[in-house]
């Protein structure tokens, strides 16, 4: 559900964000992208609804601000709905993210009935959707490979680390046959648990590296958060992020980095002087390479300020 978010709060996130930006602060195709190992600089992004009307303003402000990626869910059954159909209306969107100088990261999600298998979704059929993806003109930047896999619903079936390690290391070995330039990020691991097959994040972490998968990227979702950012760390404060990361020390993946890509907080956290923390303490973190805020943080601001 979308929370509506104070208009003092709104016009203040704004003129922060303004204000830190840098002087050049777009990647160009020769330069690393920011997040990424090959980047020293920390990659901001927004997680953006294709459908919202206000996205084009949205776009437009970000232009003005520190944010460098732009991210989408890329629903597969609606793309999809069968193997001979496809509904590239989405095009739009990522052009338009393009046309603004931004590095888009598409989030693989919802796999259609047919390319779904006991395990989950089908190895060869994911393969040819992300080559497919990373042959877009203009294709994306970035692809996260089924977000919340430790849920039932993220994953379309029990979870399963040994298989998602399967279809992991398939499509990047795919992507890495046709030199494809599109980082895969893993998992999306969810912290808030719903179905009861639903595997908590740091279980199907450990599951994950017992599987044999070491991503470059690895993907986290914060769901609910509650506390103050400095509050200690536990499933449901931001400060999770360190107890994943411990996990990702134990099993001598310090090379990897964390991605945040998705949050949202519980309805009595006090959102304006949380954000402004959390950016400064999630930047500070050199394991953290990139963040994506919800969309209303800006969309919201940018209407209020006009």
């Amino acid at each position: 559900m979308r929370t509506t978010l104070p208009r003092k709060f709104l016009i203040s996130l704004l003129i922060f964000l303004i204000a830190c930006r840098p002087v050049q602060h777009r990647a160009s195709s020769e330069t690393p992208l920011p997040g990424t190992s090959q980047s020293l600089e920390f990659g901001m992004g927004l997680r953006l609804e294709r459908d919202d009307p206000s996205l084009e303003p949205s776009l437009h402000l970000a232009t003005q601000t520190k944010v460098y990626w732009a991210a989408f869910d890329f629903d597969w059954a609606a793309v999809q709905p069968t193997p001979n159909t496809w509904n590239d209306t989405f095009l739009e969107k990522l052009q338009q993210a393009h046309a603004q100088h931004l590095a888009v990261m598409l989030s693989i999600t919802n796999p259609p009935a047919w390319a779904l298998t006991p395990e989950g979704p089908d190895i060869e059929q994911t393969a040819q959707l992300v080559l497919r993806l990373s042959r877009l003109n203009p294709p994306p930047a970035a692809i996260e490979l089924f977000p919340a896999a430790n849920t039932y619903t993220g994953w379309g079936a029990i979870p399963s680390a040994s298989s998602y390690t399967r279809l992991f290391q398939t499509v990047q070995a795919r992507l890495s046959a046709e030199h494809a330039k599109v980082y895969l990020v893993a998992s999306g691991l969810q912290n808030r648990l719903v179905s009861p097959h639903d595997i908590r994040d740091i279980e199907f972490l450990e599951q994950l590296y017992a599987a044999g998968l070491r991503p470059a990227l690895l993907s986290l979702r914060l769901e609910g958060l509650t506390g103050e950012p400095i509050s200690p760390p536990s499933s449901n404060t931001l400060r999770h992020y360190e107890e994943i990361r411990a996990v990702m020390k134990t099993n001598q993946h310090t090379d990897g980095l964390l991605w945040i890509t998705g949050f949202s907080l519980a309805d009595d956290v006090q959102a304006e002087s949380w954000l402004r923390q959390a950016y400064r303490m999630m930047k500070t973190h050199l394991y953290i390479g990139a963040v994506f805020y919800p969309q209303q943080y800006l969309a919201a601001a940018f209407s209020s300020s006009r």
